[in-house]
């Protein structure tokens, strides 16, 4: 059970550290590529979303490290994010309208959330009762 949870753990972080460095990392690619021009408000809300996923990947390392014991609320949290990402994703690859960008592109990313959530609905479940 420790090595799954281990997995779970490392995942978990893997995948909000993937989307933390994407933000963080390429705002003014994402703004140039998706709007066709350097938006400072749109630059300006990809780099807060990028910190909130680098801090739930801090606290999950911290938790990880320490005790899961009464982190229930954290980890619903994070399932919820990933949840309603992952339905917004949905929503553009079903109605077919991408934007500037390309359906496959958001279907990748729906993918990886959909995962991603998958992967925390299993460490809940798993450990519920530790959780609690």
């Amino acid at each position: 059970m420790k090595k799954i949870n281990n997995i779970l753990f490392l995942l978990n972080i893997f995948f909000l550290l993937y989307y933390s460095f994407q933000l963080l990392v390429y705002t003014d690619e994402f703004a140039l590529k998706n709007l066709g021009t350097f938006n400072h408000a749109v630059a300006g809300l990809s780099e807060i979303i990028g910190i909130i996923f680098l801090a739930l990947s801090i606290s999950i390392i911290y938790i990880w490290k320490n005790n899961i014991k009464g982190q229930l609320p954290l980890f619903l949290s994070i399932l919820l994010i990933q949840v309603l990402i992952f339905l917004n994703f949905l929503r553009y690859i079903f109605t077919d309208s991408p934007g500037e960008t390309t359906i496959e592109s958001i279907i990748f990313n729906a993918f990886i959330f959909f995962i991603g959530g998958l992967v925390n609905f299993l460490f809940i479940y798993i450990n519920f009762s530790k959780l609690k």
